[in-house]
This record gives C-alpha cells, structure tokens and sequence, in this order.
C-alpha cells in the first residue's frame, strides 16, 4: 500500500510531468535538490524518506502561497521554525523535564526596547499604511 494520499500522487504526478519542471533550464535547481534530498536522507535516517518528501512538498507549497502573498522570506522562514518549534514542543518538553528543566526555564526574554512585532521590517498593523 502506498504511504502517499490520492491527493499527493495526483499533486506529484502533475509535478513530474510540467512542462516547467523537465526544461533544461532547470537542471541546477535539479541537482541542488537532489544534493538536498541526500543530505535528508542521511541526517533523518530514521525517517522514512516518502515522509520526509510529503513534508518538504507541503513546506513548499506554504512558502509558495505566502511569498505569493507578499510575505518576505525572513517571515516565512520565522513561520516555519516557528511551526517546527511547535510540532516538537513536546518531545523538547520531556527530554528538559528528564534533564530537570522545563520549557518555560529555556525561554529566552527579549531584552528591554526590543522591537515589538509590528516594529518589525515587512508588518504593518494598519497604522503606517492605513489599512
């Protein structure tokens, strides 16, 4: 049985067969994520690599509909680390709590007139463009 959903192998199949994908233009993009999926493979050796795969293409799609969407590339950066800091929340919390420590003791306060989240490059909260 296969470990991919319909919806994936339609999505994949589609993908593979883009007139985009096979240009040769973008052999390099090619071989770098070949580099890439080697590098996984071997650093998450203890995941499946299908698993693996179906993250990274969902990752991909996110970053395409938020860049789309006008969010800078630190930002989506920050959303996925953010989302990873999430999804391991847990197992970081029970290795801490077998060490003696706790989440919240690991949480590093930011220093006094740091910059609030709508001072930061690229957000607006309304007031500067009015919207």
């Amino acid at each position: 049985m296969s470990k991919l959903t319909n919806d994936e192998r339609e999505d994949l199949a589609r993908i593979v067969s883009s007139p985009e994908l096979n240009d040769p233009r973008i052999d390099g993009d090619r071989r770098l994520g070949q580099q890439f999926a080697d590098l996984w493979r071997a650093d998450l050796d203890d995941v499946d690599e299908v698993t693996i795969g179906r993250v990274l293409l969902r990752a991909a799609v996110a970053v395409t509909q938020l860049t789309d969407a006008g969010l800078p590339t630190a930002r989506v950066a920050n959303i996925l680390t953010l989302c990873a800091v999430d999804l391991t929340a847990l197992e970081l919390g029970k290795d801490l709590q077998g060490q003696g420590r706790t989440i919240e003791g690991e949480i590093v306060q930011d220093p006094p007139g740091k910059d609030t989240p709508t001072d930061r490059p690229g957000e607006d909260d309304g007031k500067r463009t009015g919207k």
